[in-house]
């Protein structure tokens, strides 16, 4: 029986540089999308383009280093500044999309239990995608609510990190924590 199977030892050392790596792959290609858009003048010239820019920047942002590089204290004000920077241009292309076209990118989590446990899942994320028209852009206030409703880890992994670039952004301009009104408008506290 054991000739049947092999053990290979992983060295848990270079998953760190995959993960690198990753990050310099999602950034350059988002750059080259980027670069694309800007040749045209009208968003539905550069469709492909913007659905491919905004794919390559959600994956980079659910990169576990990205995550653990937001989540703890902010750096330097240049740093945050960036950072918040590059969150807005990402978050201005999405608000191009319509809900369609960024479910044919990152399909509804297909997790049935969520009322069980009183989180998000698929039933939820349907039921709340009745509230959005699906083939029209998302705009300014529908790009919040549709990623706050919708159930997707990569969504869900990007949504989180810009939750902690702005919190990082608010204590670096205020020293303080984000206002407590903003966490439970998003539903926060309920979770804490």
């Amino acid at each position: 029986m054991s000739e049947k199977f092999t053990v290979i030892n992983s060295d848990s050392s270079n998953s760190g540089n995959i993960e690198k790596r990753l990050e310099q792959l999602y950034m350059k290609a988002f750059g080259k999308e980027l670069a694309a858009i800007s040749v045209y003048s009208d968003w539905n010239q550069s469709r492909e383009n913007l659905k491919r820019g905004v794919f390559y920047a959600v994956k980079y942002y659910g990169l576990e280093r990205i995550d653990r590089r937001h989540s703890r204290e902010p750096g330097t004000y240049e740093q945050v500044s960036n950072d918040f920077n590059f969150l807005e241009c990402v978050k201005t292309l999405m608000k191009q999309l319509t809900p369609r076209e960024i479910m044919s990118m990152f399909p509804i989590s297909k997790e049935y239990d969520g009322e069980k446990w009183d989180c998000k899942d698929y039933y939820f994320t349907v039921e709340k995608l009745k509230d959005f028209q699906l083939d029209i852009p998302l705009g300014d206030e529908g790009l919040e609510e549709f990623l706050w409703c919708y159930w997707n880890e990569d969504l869900f992994a990007f949504d989180f990190v810009s939750f902690s670039i702005i919190s990082n952004r608010y204590k670096i301009q205020t020293g303080g924590h984000l206002p407590m009104q903003r966490l439970q408008y998003r539903g926060i506290l309920k979770m804490l």
